[in-house]
């Protein structure tokens, strides 16, 4: 089933808040209901992300403007909607300032609303869209962390219930998926994000300077050390420190740095007095740390610090809804980066993107427009666009399929849908592009190859479209996926 919006609808008579909610249809919205300011503020606190949010002016004796005030304090990129009987001038003048997206007088006809709460969630990512720093910003606290697949709507409710406390924080992911914009996400939206935030890359990191890098170290430490310096723990004081790559952290380090976790001290290579500190730690690694640890190459005890609460990435192959997004910010951004009037791919380029598989993640993707914005001859992009590295022959399939005597094609044909369909968790759309046909055709073959059942578990996605038309893959297109990266 596709993902449904959730929207709260707050009123205190029952009649209106059924009313209300039963405008919503349930396979497009996820509704629940409160009768009090205190009842609605409750739904806020929880776990779940809130989309949308209806209310009146009233709620009983309250005001619905000041739930709306201590609502945005708590979930931030909630969309309102007020529903009223008469919009007075004070009162639309209030809304506006409280970033209300309509005001829906009454009476109005069931679908209306639901139509202006679906319009007004589309023009939130649009707004995204055109302004990836400030609208993501009052989101997350960071730019360039652009998605609404599922995968990435989760991530984004995880940082925000991660970044209230004051835990360790370890984050996991591929390289390129955006491992550091969540941290900075961490820290922007806790309550040290008026503090420093100073990053550091421990593979980037000698093992012999590891614990000066960190912790500093007095002057004549060692050879070479000709004057005192703080390190990077003490430079974070009052804010964030993210240690990237903590899998490569040197392993005679580790109790160290375990016991700069437990005291919330440090004492500098060299020196004898321990200092206080008050800093909250993101670690991030691409490697697998239980298996570092099951080879002892990485501390059990310090893992299991650590990783108090963990955050994990979804690579973008998993989240190909979002693509479509990511590639028009970034052709935007890069566009003015080089002084580049706006370039957009075609319909046969935007398949191979939308279905490549990405193994570099966000950062090979947005290497790879770079690449292509640069070298552009005109103002659209091609697949003949693609770097080097993405423009290879398509593989040979003869080692790797071996089909048995007396396998008629209708059947390899039934065989390469259901493979499309799972890869692509029963996405039609998806399916339908790595096959080189369209979704109209795909659904013929469906009921052609099983009476009308679906060969593989199928769910129905919304999902953005570089490109309003249909056409057909690329010889570039999946078959590339274990290709170089692009960039």
């Amino acid at each position: 089933m596709a993902e449904r919006y959730r929207v709260v609808v707050v009123k205190q008579d029952p009649a209106e808040r059924e009313k209300l909610a039963g405008a919503l249809s349930p396979a497009a919205f996820a509704v629940r209901t409160a009768g009090t300011l205190g009842e609605a503020l409750t739904l806020a606190e929880g776990e779940d992300p809130i989309d949308a949010l209806v209310t009146g002016l009233r709620i009983g004796d309250d005001s619905g403007l000041e739930l709306l005030r201590r609502w945005r304090r708590l979930q931030p990129d909630t969309v309102f909607l007020v529903v009223t009987g008469r919009a007075d001038v004070a009162s639309a003048v209030e809304a506006m300032k409280l970033r209300v997206a309509d005001l829906v007088t009454e009476p109005y006809e069931p679908k209306d609303l639901a139509e202006a709460v679906e319009r007004c969630l589309e023009l939130r990512w649009e707004e995204d869209l055109k302004s990836p720093l400030d609208a993501l910003d009052a989101r997350l606290g960071a730019d360039r962390i652009i998605g609404r697949s599922k995968p990435m709507r989760e991530v984004f409710a995880f940082v925000r219930r991660a970044a209230r406390a004051e835990s360790t924080i370890l984050v996991l992911g591929e390289s390129g998926t955006g491992k550091e914009l969540i941290a900075k996400a961490v820290h922007q939206h806790s309550r040290r994000r008026d503090g420093p935030f100073v990053a550091v890359n421990m593979a980037a990191v000698p093992p012999n300077l590891v614990e000066s890098e960190l912790f500093g170290h007095v002057k004549g430490a060692f050879t070479g050390a000709t004057a005192t310096r703080i390190g990077r723990f003490e430079a974070a004081n009052g804010g964030t420190i993210f240690i990237d790559e903590i899998g490569d952290f040197a392993l005679e380090s580790q109790a160290k740095l375990l016991r700069v976790l437990e005291a919330h001290t440090i004492t500098p290579v060299g020196g004898n007095d321990e200092r206080e500190i008050d800093v909250r730690v993101v670690a991030a690694t691409a490697r697998n740390l239980e298996q570092l640890v099951a080879e002892e190459a990485f501390r059990e005890d310090l893992y299991y610090r650590l990783s108090v609460v963990t955050i994990s990435l979804p690579p973008l192959r998993e989240r190909f809804d979002d693509i479509p997004l990511l590639v028009r910010s970034f052709l935007d951004e890069l566009c003015r980066k080089n002084n580049r009037p706006p370039i957009s791919p075609d319909r046969e380029l935007a398949r191979f993107l939308e279905t490549f598989d990405w193994p570099g993640n966000v950062r090979q993707l947005r290497n790879c427009l770079e690449s292509m914005v640069v070298m552009a001859r005109g103002t659209t992009l091609t697949v003949d666009d693609l770097p080097a590295s993405f423009a290879g022959p398509d593989h040979d399939l003869s080692d790797a399929i071996r089909i048995p005597p007396g396998v008629s094609l209708k059947r390899l044909e039934a065989k390469a849908i259901e493979e499309a369909l799972r890869r692509f968790d029963g996405n039609r759309t998806h399916a339908a592009r790595e096959l080189g046909i369209s979704v109209r055709t795909l659904q013929r073959k469906l009921k052609a190859v099983r009476g009308g059942q679906a060969v593989a578990s199928e769910r129905p996605v919304r999902s953005g479209a570089l490109s309003a038309s249909s056409g057909g893959l690329p010889a570039a297109g999946r078959a590339a996926a274990g290709g170089a990266p692009g960039a």
